[in-house]
């Protein structure tokens, strides 16, 4: 019998939680797939074919938080009125607020990402897409709207957020203040030094700086260096168009 999406999705979820739940007892070393199948009440074959991995559970896991993060926002009702700071703060507390029950399991994953080579950094980044796309959608509507000029190297700020937003989490991870206050506090500051870069003119400004730099210094020193034509003119190429962004 064809198992329905919602279906699998409910098994999905359940197997997470069982995990969490023995993760924060036992330690991620010392959890089995073998024990979470038994926990979350499915066969062995059933817990390979969605994680074939820990690893994967974990990646899992922190996916499953922004698609839950994502449906909060898209249910406040005014949420497009909020301006583009609010719904920054909006997207961080949320998800922070979703980690807070599991906060010793995505310690454990600050842990072995931070403190040990168990789990790259680099692999961190593969759970970060529909945070990504969020981010995007909430600038471009912040340009739509006027509320800020397009800013430059715009593909590569949700980004750069997603690299604050970690930043973010260790912080909250470190933080023994009552009600987590220190959090709250340095998200406030840092998004008002974001919401100054992004509604003042320093980004372009900097832009033109390093645009003329690289034109006028850069491409000469390269030019220096025995390249053929035709590849300094691709390298050059190529760099203009990223610093033209």
């Amino acid at each position: 019998m064809k198992v329905s999406k919602s279906a699998k999705e409910k098994t999905k979820i359940k197997i997470l939680k069982c995990a969490v739940d023995l993760i924060i007892e036992k330690g991620f070393e010392n959890t089995t797939l073998r024990e979470i199948a038994k926990a979350a009440g499915v066969s062995n074959p059933t817990i390979y074919n969605y994680f074939p991995s820990k690893e994967k559970l974990l990646f899992a896991y922190i996916e499953q938080k922004h698609k839950e993060t994502l449906k909060i926002l898209e249910a406040i009702e005014d949420f497009n009125t909020y301006t583009l700071r609010e719904q920054l703060q909006t997207l961080i507390e949320t998800e922070l607020e979703l980690y807070l029950e599991d906060r010793e399991f995505v310690q454990q994953i600050a842990d072995m990402v931070f403190n040990s080579s168990a789990l790259k950094l680099s692999k961190l980044y593969s759970t970060n897409e529909q945070f990504i796309e969020i981010v995007r959608a909430m600038l471009e509507s912040a340009i739509e709207a006027g509320e800020i000029e397009k800013p430059p190297f715009l593909d590569y700020l949700p980004t750069l957020f997603w690299d604050y937003f970690i930043m973010v989490v260790a912080y909250w991870l470190k933080d023994e203040s009552e009600n987590f206050e220190n959090t709250s506090a340095f998200i406030d500051h840092s998004l008002a030094l974001i919401e100054s870069l992004l509604t003042s003119d320093i980004l372009s400004k900097a832009t033109d700086l390093g645009v003329f730099i690289f034109k006028t210094h850069f491409l000469s020193a390269i030019k220096s260096v025995s390249l053929k034509p035709k590849k300094f003119n691709k390298i050059k190429k190529n760099l203009s168009e990223v610093l033209n962004g």
